[in-house]
């Protein structure tokens, strides 16, 4: 096999791993993200990967491995957070812990990596890592819960790297199929892992492979096979919900947008501000100049790439940032943010590599050893402190969407989000003081949003609510209906225009609202509750109520389904059951009324 091929003459080369050298990095990583594990869950995907994911009850090992979640396929992201559930319930400490342990493994994977095809340096090891493990547009991927997928498919993906590299090295039939394994199961984590084909031809370039050899692309043959085929698994998943139509942005808009991603996520290593949880798309039509010049940047960029296309350091960093990040940056428009910190996980280990052996090219320089270690230790002080204060700002969703609504005051989805997270911190008994500060605070959210943007589905959910709250149906009910109009295949516009009827005792029309979406779905605890409530307040068809109570409950085994179950106890005469049920309420966080107790306590 040929020896590694570069342009660089690095400094010292060390056969023995530099083990102190990686403790102290790890040591140092573990500390900066150390606050993340006294956080709780946030309302952006956590719900659904987390606190509302039956999959992970039991858990269910069929669903597990045969159904999408979040518009996603990755079995093994999902299969990691049951073992976190059945440790630890719905308490976040265990799941933060995994996802910081899974930091760090990744760290220590990528040190070696790089130590690995640097030809041994150390110095490239650790520079390289510390971008890694300190730069802040990493720390989406780290303090998020539902990134998990990122920690683990990263972790399975540099393990295919260090096992293909041994493979060009020593030739070993047991390493190339060691890779095609990990490959497997980092695609099994997150579909992002499809580039690693073009990462593995990288590789062949850096270590000087022979191009015009066969070999060389007949062995990418099972890999490209199993991209193409999770990539298809992807695209028909995604299509469905989560691939931006192209009524709002055309090809061209998609063809600027990519642009600027390549561009933006790269400026954005170097200068990472603004950060943010989201980062909106522009209105359609308002691109903007940034957007629109990026063509030209890239195109500049690109032609400094082939001029010093001789320099393989710089080729190879600039290739494997492209190839890792090509997918996610919106030629194909996917979800409902423009950039997202999270997609340079993994593709910044090229850019880091690059800066770092072009740094090393020139050792015999009088300040050659300054500068590294300069250059290190600004990592170290920039990243670190701004990393420190990032992870801080995923401590709940209260302060993740004040911090994002800094950058983008106007954004909808924050707004929703933060108002969803008020008005539920509202309904705590533990906030009653707090109560109609919360509140207001949540309606404002929800009026600015739909200021910009009347139609937004979210905003509309989370005001209504708050309107049946303040006694207002009529405007509750107007919102719904706007609600049924945009989306009306989604339950939760009939189930709120159901509740505002049965507030203005229009009983026959909210049964006709809640049976419409029983229709569609028998199990719908909501829709159940609502038409319980009906039939007891309305109908006084009190055994008929308490049917409806008891399967919401087995469906979603809330205090307020309980107090409701525990009232037709209690006018069905069963006044043991009711203040059972009625304990249950409030153990669970629902305000049972002074004047109840005192009725379902009688002898």
């Amino acid at each position: 096999m040929k020896a590694p091929v570069s342009t660089a003459t690095p400094g010292p080369v060390s056969e023995t791993f530099p083990l102190w050298w990686l403790a102290a990095l790890l040591l140092l990583t573990g500390a900066v993200f150390w606050p993340m594990l006294q956080h709780g869950f946030t309302n952006w995907d956590d719900e659904p990967y987390v606190l509302t994911n039956e999959l992970l009850r039991g858990p269910d090992w069929a669903g597990i491995f045969s159904k999408p979640v979040v518009s996603n396929y990755h079995p093994l992201t999902v299969l990691s957070l049951a073992l976190n559930y059945q440790v630890s319930k719905l308490e976040p400490f265990s799941y933060l812990l995994l996802n910081w342990a899974l930091h760090l493994a990744n760290t220590g994977l990528v040190f070696y990596f790089v130590w690995l095809i640097s030809g041994r340096v150390r110095w490239v090891a650790l520079f390289t890592a510390l971008v890694f493990a300190l730069h802040p547009m990493h720390v989406e991927s780290v303090a998020w819960v539902s990134e998990r997928k990122d920690l683990l498919y990263t972790l399975f993906y540099v393990l295919a790297l260090i096992r293909y590299w041994q493979y060009l090295e020593k030739g070993r039939k047991s390493d190339y199929w060691a890779t095609a394994g990990f490959f497997i199961l980092s695609l099994l984590s997150k579909p992002a892992a499809v580039a690693l084909p073009l990462s593995l031809l990288l590789l062949d370039y850096w270590r000087g492979q022979d191009w015009k050899s066969g070999k060389v692309w007949l062995e990418k043959i099972p890999f490209v096979m199993l991209s193409l085929l999770f990539g298809i698994l992807t695209v028909l998943i995604q299509s469905e919900k989560a691939l931006v139509s192209l009524e709002k942005y055309s090809l061209v808009d998609r063809f600027f947008f990519g642009c600027y991603g390549l561009v933006t996520y790269l400026v954005r290593f170097f200068v990472p501000a603004p950060l943010s949880a989201f980062h909106p798309y522009p209105n359609p039509g308002e691109l903007g100049w940034e957007i629109q010049a990026a063509p030209l940047v890239l195109l500049g960029l690109s032609g400094l790439v082939w001029y010093f296309r001789k320099n393989k350091s710089l080729v190879f960093g600039a290739l494997f940032y492209a190839a890792n990040i090509l997918l996610v940056v919106q030629f194909i428009a996917i979800g409902n943010a423009l950039l997202a910190e999270r997609y340079t996980y993994v593709p910044y280990i090229g850019v880091a590599f690059a800066l770092a052996m072009l740094v090393v090219q020139k050792p015999n320089l009088p300040v050659a050893n300054a500068l590294r270690w300069g250059l290190a230790g600004l990592v170290v002080l920039v990243f670190g402190l701004m990393t420190r204060q990032r992870v801080g700002v995923w401590e709940n969703s209260e302060t993740l969407w004040t911090d994002a609504l800094k950058t983008f005051p106007d954004a909808p989805i924050p707004r929703a989000n933060r108002a969803n997270y008020r008005y539920f911190q509202a309904m705590l008994p533990a906030n009653a003081q707090n109560y109609t500060t919360l509140i207001d605070g949540a309606l404002t959210d929800c009026n600015i949003a739909l200021a910009g943007n009347p139609n937004h589905f979210a905003s509309l959910d989370i005001r209504s609510i708050i309107y049946l709250r303040a006694g207002k149906p009529d405007s509750a009910l107007a919102d719904a209906n706007l609600m049924v109009l945009l989306k009306p295949d989604d339950k939760k516009g009939y189930v709120i225009r159901g509740s505002a009827y049965e507030h203005l005792r229009q009983y026959e029309e909210a049964l006709t609202e809640y049976n419409h979406v029983l229709n569609i779905d028998p199990n719908d605890a909501e829709a159940l509750n609502g038409r319980g409530t009906v039939l007891f307040n309305g109908k006084k068809q009190y055994r008929e109520a308490l049917a409806d109570f008891e399967k919401a409950i087995a469906m979603k085994p809330e205090g307020r389904f309980y107090l409701n179950r525990s009232r037709c106890h209690f006018m069905l005469g069963d006044l043991p059951k009711a203040r059972e049920d009625a304990q249950t309420a409030q153990r669970l966080g629902t305000v049972v009324g002074k004047d109840y107790w005192e009725l379902v306590n009688r002898q």
